[in-house]
C-alpha cells in the first residue's frame, strides 16, 4: 500500500523538475555604493539589461548594508547576475519618525537614478568574479 501511494508522488516530483527551463549562468557580484561620500544603508540596487528586459531572467537586485556593501541576487540569495551590460537603478528611502512609528521617507537619491530610462550608470558584468564600486554624487 505504501509503495502504491509513493509511486504517483515520485512520478509527480520527476515531472516538476522536467518542466523548469534551464537558468542562464550567473556570476558573483559584490559591490559598495556611496551617496555624497556616505554608505547608502538600506538603499535598493537593481540592474536592468541595457538591451531590454528578458522574460527568462529576473532583475538582479540587492539591499545595501551598513558599510555600503551589497551582493546581487538574480535567482537565489547572493548568486550574482548574468554577464552583460546593465543600467543601474538605486532607490534609498531613509526611515523617518512618524509619531511612535518609523516609516519609509522620501527617496533621497536623485530621481534620475530611480528609473532605467534616466539613469546614466552603466554596469558591465563579466564571467567570473565582479567587484563594483559605485559613487553617486
Amino acid at each position: 500500500m505504501l509503495v502504491a501511494l509513493a509511486s504517483p508522488l515520485f512520478a509527480a516530483t520527476i515531472g516538476c523538475d522536467e518542466a523548469q527551463p534551464p537558468r542562464v549562468a550567473v556570476y558573483p557580484v559584490r559591490g559598495r555604493i556611496t551617496f555624497k561620500g556616505q554608505p547608502a544603508l538600506g538603499a535598493l540596487v537593481a540592474l536592468h539589461p541595457q538591451a531590454g528586459p528578458r522574460e527568462d531572467v529576473p532583475t538582479p537586485r540587492a539591499s545595501v548594508g551598513k558599510d555600503g556593501s551589497f551582493t546581487l541576487t538574480t535567482f537565489v540569495g547572493g548568486d550574482g547576475a548574468p554577464a552583460g551590460n546593465y543600467v543601474l537603478t538605486v532607490k534609498w528611502y531613509k526611515p523617518v519618525k512618524n509619531g511612535p512609528d518609523v516609516v519609509a521617507g522620501p527617496n533621497v537619491i536623485p530621481r534620475k537614478y530611480a528609473h532605467p530610462h534616466t539613469s546614466d550608470k552603466i554596469i558591465t558584468i563579466a564571467a567570473g568574479e565582479n567587484d563594483l564600486k559605485i559613487i553617486l554624487l
